[in-house]
């Protein structure tokens, strides 16, 4: 590593830990250069996020859901149409199959409006894809929970049932 990259290494870092604290976020260090953060969404309540700074980028990761139950064909179909649209963040699947929402940086870009910008898109895209994602992939199960919330005297999840527009 030059003195250059280095340098540009350790102003990036320091983007990166401003940014999150900016954002009053908590994080914790996972490796060197790597750290774990917690969001809060709206739908998706807790969207964890991974922040990985390498020599060129910086890269986020983060689990958006296990793999579907069923309905993998609508639940693809979701997530590629949502990745037609333009943002530093897209949906694609790890090494086991779980969904996840990933995007890199490079690091001559990275400014504190970038990770701002950053993780705002993995909130948001997290959280106007999760109830769609959730009835296509996990239908069966959802059925399961409004049944079960039916006889405990429980109020249904809104999630499983009809899409409002606020839902979608």
């Amino acid at each position: 590593m030059t003195q250059g990259t280095q340098d540009a290494g350790e102003q990036a870092r320091q983007v990166v830990l401003d940014g999150l604290s900016a954002a009053g976020l908590e994080w914790t260090v996972v490796g060197d250069d790597r750290w774990m953060t917690m969001l809060e969404g709206h739908w998706k309540r807790t969207i964890p996020v991974l922040l990985d700074l390498g020599d060129r980028r910086l890269t986020v990761t983060s689990l958006f859901s296990g793999v579907p139950d069923e309905g993998h064909e609508e639940v693809y179909r979701i997530l590629l149409q949502r990745n037609q649209r333009p943002g530093p963040v897209h949906f694609a699947l790890d090494d086991e199959g779980d969904l996840i929402l990933t995007g890199a940086i490079p690091l001559a870009a990275i400014d504190a409006d970038v990770i701002d910008e950053l993780l705002g898109q993995v909130l948001t895209v997290s959280d106007e894809t999760f109830n769609q994602v959730l009835r296509a992939g996990f239908a069966s199960y959802l059925e399961a929970e409004q049944r079960w919330r039916a006889k405990a005297g429980l109020p249904p999840n809104p999630v499983g049932g009809p899409a409002g527009p606020d839902q979608r």
